[in-house]
C-alpha cells in the first residue's frame, strides 16, 4: 500500500495536484513528510524564497491557515468548511482537519498530526486523586474534632457529594474540556455563558485560591524544614526541670543548652531563610523539571496513610500520642461545625483543573464514572485518615483530650517520642515534595495573573520578578505572624468555594438550562440552593470560635 492510499489527506499523484491554481502560484515550501509508528504524520519544512524565514512553523494545521483577501472566494469557502469540520472533533481529539474525503481537494495536505487521547480512565482517576489530595490531608483530623465525630463524618460525605455534583457540572457544560472545537477551561466556559464580568470573578478567585495555597505550602514547608534541622543538629530531648530566673524573682524558666544556635534557628527567622531556597525556583523560566517529579505526591500520600495506621496500631502504653483506641472523651458534635466545611471546600476543590484532566480522556464516555470514582476515593481517603487518627489519639485532660490534636498532625509528635522518628521522615518526604510543587504552583498563578492583563506567562524578568516578590512577601508574612494552617485552609476554601463550587458551576447550569429550553422553577430553586449554602460557609467561618 503506497503512502497516498494510507494518508488519503496527502498530496496525490496526479496532474491536478502538480499544477497549482492561479492563486497559489508561489514557489512551495520542501515538505520532508514522514509516517511514526502511531501512524501520525511528521513533517518539517524550509521556507520558499517569497516568505520570511521567521515566519515559519515547523507544523502547521490547515485550521490556522487564514487566506488573504485577494484569494479566490471558492478557496476562502473552502477554509471556512474545513474550519467548521474541525470543530466538530469529540472531546478527546485534537482539532486537526477532520472534513470528509470528497470536500477536501486533491492538492490539499495535512502537516503535522495530533495524537487522540490516550489516558486510560486509572490514570485520569489518579491523576484528580492526586491533585485533591494535598495539603488539606493532614488537617483533617483537626477538622473532624471541630464538629464532632459523628457530625463530622456526616459532613465529609455530604460535602464529597455536593462537589462531586457542581464538578461534574464544570465538567459537562465544559464539554470535557473541548467547547466549540476549542480546548478550554472552567474560566472560558464562565465566559461563554455568562460573559466577560464572571471570566474576571473566575479568574480573580482562582488566584486568590493559589495565593491561599501558597502561604499554606510555606507554614508547612518553614515547620518541616525547622525541625528536620534541629533534629539533626541535636537529636536528644535535654533536662526539662525548671530553675529560677536570676532576672525576675519568683519566676522559673527552662534551661536552654544551646541558647545561642535556638536564638539563630526559630520558627520566626526559619520562614525568612525559605527564601534562600525557593526565590530562584520561582523565577525560572522553564519548569520541564519539577512536573517530572509528580509522582513524588502520591508517595508522601501513601507514607501519611501508612504512618496513621501505623501509629494507631501501637500500644497504648508506648510514648506516643496516638495508639490504641480512645473514645471516651469524644463528642459527637461542635456548633464549629463550619470549620470542617471550610477545610473541605479546599480538600475536594478540582473544579479549575478538571477540563484539563479530563480533556486526554481516551473514553470520553467513561468520564462520569471516573469523576465519581476519584471523588469516592479521596473521600475514603480523608475518612482514614481523619477517623483513624481521632480514634488513636490519646490527649490529656490538660489539653481537653481530643482538642489538643493540631491543625498539622505531624505536629502532634515531638522530638524523643518513640514514634518521632517516623514522623520526621514523613516531614522529609513532604519537605522536598513540596519543595517541587511550589514553583509549579507559582508559575499556575503567574500565568493567570498575566492573563488577566492579556500579557504572555513570561512578558519580561522584571514582571515576573515584581509578581514573585509579592507573593513571597505574603507567605513569609503568613508563616511567622500566623502559622495556623487550618485557619488558612478553612477561610480560603470557603471564600474560593463560594465562587468555584457553588456560584459560578450553578450560575452556568441555570444558563444553560435556559438557552436549551429545560428550565424550571425546581431546578432554579435546587441551584440557588446550592449557592446559599456557599454564603452561609463563608458567614459561619467568621462566627465560629474553633476549639
Amino acid at each position: 500500500m503506497s503512502l497516498n492510499e494510507k494518508q488519503p489527506l496527502l498530496p496525490r499523484d496526479d496532474p491536478v495536484a502538480k499544477s497549482p491554481p492561479l492563486w497559489d502560484r508561489r514557489t512551495p515550501p520542501t515538505i520532508n513528510m514522514s509516517v511514526n509508528n502511531d501512524g501520525s504524520r511528521a513533517t518539517t519544512r524550509s521556507a520558499s524564497p517569497e516568505l520570511d524565514q521567521s515566519a515559519m512553523s515547523p507544523t502547521r494545521a490547515p485550521i490556522e491557515y487564514k487566506p488573504h483577501a485577494a484569494e479566490a472566494k471558492d478557496h476562502h469557502n473552502l477554509y471556512q468548511r474545513t474550519k467548521y469540520y474541525s470543530r466538530l472533533a469529540p472531546a478527546n481529539k485534537s482539532s486537526l482537519l477532520l472534513a470528509p474525503k470528497h470536500v477536501v481537494p486533491l492538492n490539499f495536505f495535512v502537516i503535522g498530526g495530533g495524537k487522540p487521547g490516550s489516558q486510560s480512565s486509572l490514570v485520569t482517576i489518579l491523576s484528580l486523586w492526586n491533585t485533591m489530595m494535598g495539603t488539606s490531608v493532614l488537617a483533617m483530623p483537626w477538622a473532624l474534632n471541630q464538629a464532632g465525630f459523628t457530625t463530622g463524618i456526616a459532613i465529609m460525605i455530604g460535602m464529597a457529594t455536593l462537589t462531586f455534583y457542581t464538578c461534574y457540572i464544570v465538567m459537562t457544560s465544559g464539554g470535557g474540556g473541548r467547547l466549540n472545537g476549542e480546548d478550554v477551561e472552567f474560566a472560558e466556559v464562565v465566559k461563554y455563558f455568562l460573559g466577560d464580568r464572571y471570566y474576571y470573578v473566575a479568574v480573580i478567585f482562582s488566584v486568590f485560591t493559589l495565593v491561599g495555597v501558597s502561604a499554606v505550602y510555606w507554614v508547612l514547608m518553614s515547620g518541616f524544614l525547622y525541625n528536620t534541622v534541629d533534629f539533626f543538629h541535636d537529636p536528644h530531648v535535654h533536662n526539662t526541670t525548671l530553675i529560677p530566673d536570676p532576672a525576675h524573682n519568683g519566676t522559673f524558666i527552662q534551661p536552654d543548652p544551646d541558647e545561642s544556635w535556638h536564638h539563630v534557628w526559630s520558627k520566626k527567622y526559619v520562614p525568612i531563610y525559605l527564601v534562600i531556597i525557593l526565590f530562584p525556583l520561582v523565577n525560572m523560566k522553564s519548569l520541564t523539571f519539577f512536573t517530572k517529579l509528580n509522582a513524588l505526591g502520591v508517595l508522601s500520600i501513601a507514607y501519611i496513610i501508612f504512618f496513621v495506621i501505623f501509629n494507631a496500631a501501637q500500644p497504648e502504653d508506648r510514648d506516643s500520642p496516638s495508639g490504641g483506641f480512645h473514645m471516651d472523651h469524644a463528642v459527637e458534635f461542635k456548633s464549629s461545625f463550619a470549620a470542617l466545611t471550610g477545610v473541605l471546600c479546599m480538600s475536594f476543590f478540582i473544579h479549575n483543573g478538571c477540563l484539563s484532566i479530563m480533556r486526554n480522556q481516551r473514553n470520553p464516555h467513561h468520564n462520569t464514572r471516573d469523576l465519581f470514582l476519584a471523588y469516592l476515593l479521596v473521600c475514603a481517603t480523608y475518612l482514614l485518615v481523619g477517623v483513624t487518627f481521632y480514634c488513636s489519639f490519646k490527649g490529656t485532660e490538660a489539653t481537653g483530650w481530643k482538642d489538643g490534636i493540631e491543625s498539622n498532625l505531624l505536629q502532634n509528635f515531638s522530638k524523643g517520642e518513640d514514634t518521632y522518628i517516623y514522623a520526621l521522615v514523613a516531614q522529609l518526604f513532604l519537605l522536598f515534595q513540596m519543595i517541587t510543587v511550589y514553583p509549579l504552583l507559582n508559575f499556575i498563578l503567574r500565568f493567570q495573573v498575566m492573563t488577566l492583563f492579556d500579557m504572555p506567562p513570561w512578558p519580561s524578568f522584571w514582571h515576573v520578578g515584581g509578581l514573585n516578590c509579592g507573593v513571597t512577601i505574603i507567605c513569609v508574612l503568613v508563616a511567622v505572624f500566623y502559622p495556623n494552617i487550618g485557619t488558612i485552609i478553612r477561610f480560603t476554601g470557603a471564600l474560593c468555594g463560594l465562587a468555584y463550587i457553588f456560584a459560578l458551576p450553578c450560575m452556568v447550569k441555570l444558563e444553560q438550562l435556559k438557552r436549551e429550553g429545560r428550565s424550571s422553577k425546581l431546578q432554579t430553586a435546587l441551584h440557588l440552593g446550592l449557592i446559599a449554602i456557599g454564603v452561609a460557609n463563608v458567614i459561619g467561618q467568621f462566627l465560629l470560635k474553633p476549639s
